[in-house]
């Protein structure tokens, strides 16, 4: 008698290997496109965070006037990444976005509005 596997044990073997490994590629890229939107969601919180304090200083009340927050709270304005940059709320580093794996232009707007009298900042990007 001869030893070794038959052609069925080696096709059940590979295919059982194959199955588990398609398993994990697939929760692997899950996870991954997971973690992924979850950097891009903080990357938009800290821009839209940034501008709504940006709002609130007098470096904007200085740069745009004391009548365009008014202005702002009637309808509706925008707010440059640069600005956020020039005052010092956000660094040059925080401009990579994680979608792309670039950064973002210093004239991306923010737009700031107050539908029911709550202040909204919502990344344009």
């Amino acid at each position: 008698m001869k030893k070794g596997f038959t052609l069925i044990e080696l096709i059940i073997t590979i295919g059982l290997i194959a199955a588990v490994g398609t398993i994990v590629v697939a929760n692997m890229s899950s996870t991954l496109s997971r973690e992924q939107d979850t950097q891009y969601q903080m990357f938009v919180k800290k821009l839209e965070n940034a501008a709504c304090t940006y709002v609130e200083l007098k470096v904007f009340q200085e740069t745009y006037g004391v009548n365009q927050k008014e202005t702002c709270k009637n309808s509706s304005c925008t707010i440059k990444v640069k600005d956020l940059l020039d005052s010092g709320l956000i660094e040059e580093k925080d401009l990579k976005d994680p979608k792309i794996q670039d950064y973002i232009s210093s004239n991306t707007s923010i737009r700031i509005s107050y539908p029911g009298q709550v202040k909204t900042c919502t990344y344009q990007g």
